[in-house]
């Protein structure tokens, strides 16, 4: 009886500790996602000012260029089709505001951001794709926010008509995914986050 009875805990203890474990899809979560990350040509108050304002024009003009996109390829494609045009939005905002002399350099790259949390959510420290937009030097603090899903503008969920899970999920991500990243007070979430993030990393390292 004794025996039966160790083995049914060590079970109930092998499943618990499973449920913590993130499975192989989990860490697909990096592959559904765009960073739009804006640059400031430095931390003075009117270059963080000038970036805030390169920040509402570009957002204005991605927003209608990834409307349509229901991947993050489509959203990817149609960005790369347009990097000049969004470079230009960039541009006309420095000169406008009397910084014809800055030159702004936009491109769709791979960048490592650290753990990062917009609103409700939390995004786990790793690579991603990143439409990067530089003003200047580029030495001053960054803005960043999640571009694909739609975050970033929200429009569906400005109306009503759609959920912000509903986008995630629209995009690609899983079920469990997206409570990796928002169950953020939840301990088996937490620590598949965790886990996600460690081991990603490692491996990217080698």
């Amino acid at each position: 009886m004794k025996k039966i009875l160790v083995i049914c805990i060590a079970i109930l203890a092998a499943l618990a500790l499973y449920s913590f474990i993130p499975t192989p899809g989990d860490f697909n979560l990096y592959d559904n996602v765009i960073r739009l990350h804006i640059i400031a040509n430095s931390n003075t108050d009117a270059d963080q000012v000038l970036k805030l304002d390169v920040r509402d024009a570009v957002l204005d003009t991605v927003a209608d260029l990834v409307a349509d996109a229901a991947t993050k390829e489509e959203a990817e494609k149609a960005l790369l089709l347009s990097l000049d045009i969004i470079n230009d939005v960039a541009s006309g905002v420095a000169g406008a505001s009397g910084y014809k002399n800055y030159k702004t350099e936009t491109s769709l790259t791979t960048e490592y951001y650290s753990e990062k949390r917009y609103e409700n959510i939390a995004l786990p420290a790793g690579n991603y794709t990143s439409l990067r937009v530089v003003i200047g030097e580029g030495d001053g603090e960054n803005w960043w926010c999640v571009l694909f899903p739609k975050i970033c503008t929200k429009p569906a969920i400005a109306k009503g008509s759609v959920s912000e899970k509903a986008l995630f999920i629209e995009a690609g991500f899983t079920p469990s995914q997206y409570k990796i990243i928002t169950e953020t007070n939840n301990a088996r979430y937490v620590v598949k986050f965790k886990l996600i993030e460690i081991l990603t990393n490692l491996f990217k390292k080698k």
